[in-house]
């Protein structure tokens, strides 16, 4: 599997691609509305920290619409105020005070804690985007173990990368982009094998060194997610419960 393919994530050509790319991502994002919208056991918590959260581009307004505060969190300059252009009338509208901030919310993350006790908090697609911020493969694992660490005993979710890569096209050039889903970890070989071929994953993969994200009792939810024709992402997505609840 590959491990030094750097993806395109952030700024003016990310944000242009994923506003064009809206009808192709629609299955995916369908899927992951649901996903968020039929956890019964988050509607206690009225606020929300949304890290990484770019502009939203993925992001349910049925979901967002159930909390009454969401603090959103992107070093991206143009994050902000696209999260608030694609969802900022909606939650204005219902009366949820929005704050965007342009900051590294992962390098303050234990004061981030500290300073919101009672918040929920959900990872956008940044974990799987850690191994191309630090200099080793090593590091990216030690900052995600740290990540893990600082969250004990409180109740936080993550949508992230676990491998990405190109796919085969039809011999009519076209793919399939009905995204694939399945509940379960895939950590054996075999098993990611397996969950690969469903797609037509052409060799070799980028690993986004995310296997142990999750505790080992986490309901993991593995997606596809056509990033365009030709390159799928495999998405992974769950929700680790806490012993600390909201006030």
């Amino acid at each position: 599997m590959d491990t030094g393919r750097k993806l395109l994530s952030g700024g003016l050509v990310w944000h242009w691609q994923a506003w064009r790319s809206r009808q192709l991502w629609s299955p995916s994002v369908q899927l992951i509305s649901k996903w968020l919208v039929n956890e019964q056991a988050l509607q206690k918590y009225d606020k929300l920290l949304l890290i990484g959260a770019s502009a939203g581009w993925m992001m349910s307004n049925q979901w967002l619409c159930q909390f009454k505060e969401i603090n959103t969190f992107d070093i991206d300059p143009l994050a902000a105020s696209l999260f608030k252009w694609n969802h900022g009338k909606i939650l204005h509208e219902r009366g949820i005070k929005l704050s965007c901030h342009t900051q590294d919310a992962l390098a303050v993350l234990p004061q981030l804690l500290v300073q919101h006790p009672n918040a929920l908090i959900f990872f956008d697609n940044v974990l799987g985007q850690l191994r191309f911020t630090y200099s080793s493969l090593d590091a990216t694992e030690k900052k995600l173990k740290k990540i893990k660490s600082d969250l004990q005993g409180r109740t936080w979710g993550s949508l992230h990368d676990r491998m990405s890569g190109s796919i085969e096209r039809s011999p009519t050039g076209q793919s399939i982009i009905d995204p694939f889903h399945t509940k379960g970890f895939i950590k054996k070989d075999t098993e990611i094998q397996s969950w690969l071929m469903q797609m037509n994953a052409l060799s070799p993969w980028l690993d986004h060194l995310t296997q142990d994200v999750f505790p080992d009792e986490t309901e993991v939810h593995n997606l596809t997610w056509a990033f365009n024709q030709n390159y799928w992402h495999w998405l992974q997505m769950g929700w680790v419960y806490g012993n600390r609840f909201p006030l």
